[in-house]
């Protein structure tokens, strides 16, 4: 079917009493009207006008949801050659011969655009021939002519008004379902992307734990072995190197609890980002480097991920400061200024570096922030220690 609109019509309701009212009126004002009428001729207009208004409420539906042109073509013909028998035999003219508007309604309904002339010129027509049939007189159908057209163009812009309305009510529908279908995609997706990033946190955490501890363990069991082997002639050689893999065995505790510690302290378990901060700087305390934490603006819920790459770049950066910086301080901002971003700043007062070289996990940060649509930016020199300033999206 080409039918451009009358799927989106809903029937029934509003629009069945409409066409009642219309048909009821236009009767009481020709039984009013009217000069002389037999008891056949009242029997035959009341059964004729219950069929039109059948047909206009129950026919009307079942042609609109059949969807098929023939179908709605003899549902126009029937009513139209139904609506002039009663126009012919209630002799109404005008307004009174409204009974007939109905019609250019359901055509705009029912029919593809390009019918909706002829069927109302057919109406016209219809409403001419049954009025010059009973009065014989150009006069007769000339006077309630314009009113006619008037009360036949109202219906028909009128309803074109309502096909257009019910037509964009079906498109933002329509968009509105597609929109939230999209968002719940995805939402899932981002949700993934989060299980994967932590996924891999953790496998990498896991690959630092072994590879560190087994250096460490490696050195000690070297330096135990080579003090065994010295100790009969060389006691205080061997001493010196017992305390090296004391040492080293002390480092390597604390690289163990950092480790462990970045896994426990996950923020999958519900802590806040400002309250994760001080206990990852605790490790820095004990080695005797000085920290500062800062909060800037009101904390707020951040993503998981988000959540996630700060804390880590946190982490990453107290390690470093740890193991290669030699810092004395530590500083660690956290600016939530911003109604749509959240801004970190790392500072330290070590050795800084003359280049990058992907140490310092400054990898594994650099893609969190990118996965984010965030922004990373490194500052490091010999003597000048590093300043890490990150910002993504709250």
């Amino acid at each position: 079917m080409n039918r451009s609109s009358g799927s989106i019509i809903r029937t029934g309701g509003g629009t069945d009493l409409a066409f009642a009212v219309v048909v009821l009126a236009s009767y009481l004002s020709i039984f009013s009207n009217i000069r002389e009428i037999t008891s056949l001729e009242l029997a035959l207009m009341i059964g004729l006008g219950m069929t039109y208004l059948t047909l206009g409420i129950y026919g009307y539906g079942v042609v609109a949801r059949l969807d098929w042109l023939p179908a709605s073509l003899a549902y126009f013909f029937i009513q139209l050659a139904l609506g002039g028998t009663i126009i012919y035999l209630g002799e109404g003219t005008g307004l009174n011969a409204m009974v007939l508007l109905p019609l250019a309604g359901h055509a705009v309904v029912l029919l593809p655009q390009r019918w909706t002339y002829v069927t109302n010129l057919l109406i016209i027509l219809t409403y001419i021939g049954a009025v010059y049939l009973f009065s014989r007189s150009w006069t007769v159908v000339q006077d309630g002519f314009l009113i006619f057209i008037a009360g036949l163009v109202f219906i028909v812009v009128f309803t074109q008004m309502a096909v257009g309305e019910e037509k964009a009510r079906g498109e933002a529908e329509r968009l509105y379902k597609e929109l939230r279908e999209a968002n719940q995609r995805l939402r899932e997706y981002v949700s993934k992307v989060e299980e994967l990033a932590i996924s891999k946190e953790r496998n990498r955490l896991a690959r630092e734990i072994h590879d560190g501890l087994g250096h460490h363990l490696t050195t000690i069991f070297m330096q135990i072995q080579a003090g065994r082997a010295i100790m009969e002639r060389d006691m205080a050689k061997a001493a010196e190197l017992y305390e090296k893999a004391q040492n080293q065995t002390q480092e390597a505790l604390l690289d163990v609890r950092r480790s462990v510690a970045a896994l426990r302290d996950d923020p999958d378990e519900g802590k806040p980002l400002e309250e994760q901060i001080p206990h990852a700087l605790q490790s820095l305390e004990v080695v005797g480097v000085k920290t500062e934490f800062i909060q800037l603006g009101v904390p707020r819920e951040l993503s998981q991920l988000a959540h996630l790459t700060l804390y880590r770049a946190v982490q990453e950066g107290v390690n470093n400061a740890c193991k290669h910086a030699k810092a004395t301080k530590f500083m660690v901002t956290l600016d939530y200024r911003d109604p749509n971003k959240v801004r970190l700043m790392l500072c330290d007062d070590g050795v800084g570096a003359s280049k990058m070289d992907g140490g310092f996990g400054l990898l594994g940060i650099e893609e969190r922030v990118n996965l984010l649509g965030g922004d990373l930016n490194i500052e490091t020199s010999p003597g000048n220690g590093f300043k890490i300033e990150m910002v993504v999206p709250a």
